[in-house]
């Protein structure tokens, strides 16, 4: 499975490597459709492939991922919606990030502070919105816990990943040998597009029945 992005800038440079400085590859014409393969450590380079073609490095803020099909999971298709919510820099808060912070029991002053830690938040305030219950947890962990399991990753499905002294949850997008993309919040501060090495996946799930 992977996630198809389209280049929305008239023209747009695929590089050799994650710099301007670069070789260019080839140049990209608008509404030509990639597919990603991995985000730079700054999250400001997409690893994408043409069809058929080269891979190679572009700036992600031409690039905007496909909106998910039509008979993907609502949750999902909520969760795009949110895409580029992110952290306000400073003492100020995101209103949004505010609203995922309290769709779980997290109390003052932790669920009014968008710095607080809120991808379980973004996929707890996603499933509700759906029409399901999610785990009302902030813990990325408690994931582990609900729904049932899944061995083989669909769209949609929730993946729970490990991460030194805690854990990141979101939605499973895609896929490479050595990598899952995920949809999700609190990503490089915002909601977007990620890649994570495989060997991170503690499980995916999805509603019980």
């Amino acid at each position: 499975m992977t996630q198809k992005m389209v280049v929305t800038a008239s023209s747009l440079n695929l590089r050799e490597g994650p710099s301007v400085d670069a070789r260019v590859l080839h140049i990209l014409r608008q509404k030509e459709q990639v597919i990603f393969m991995e985000a730079s450590a700054d999250n400001y380079w997409f690893k994408v492939r043409r069809e058929g073609g080269e891979a190679g490095w572009a700036a992600h803020k031409f690039l905007t991922a496909l909106a998910p099909p039509s008979d993907a999971p609502v949750w999902l298709r909520i969760a795009e919606g949110e895409k580029g919510v992110h952290e306000v820099p400073g003492f100020a808060n995101n209103a949004r990030i505010v609203q995922y912070l309290k769709s779980t029991s997290l109390g003052e002053p932790y669920c009014s502070c968008d710095e607080t830690p809120w991808c379980s938040s973004f996929v707890n305030y996603c499933m509700e919105k759906a029409g399901y219950e999610g785990t009302d947890c902030a813990a990325a962990r408690s994931w582990l816990e609900w729904g049932k399991k899944i061995d083989t990753p669909c769209l949609g499905c929730v993946a729970v990943l490990s991460r030194e002294g805690g854990g990141h949850v979101g939605f499973y997008v895609g896929e490479s040998a050595a990598t899952v993309t995920l949809l999700g919040g609190n990503q490089g501060d915002k909601v977007c597009l990620a890649e994570f090495p495989k060997s991170r996946v503690l499980g995916y799930r999805m509603p019980s029945p």
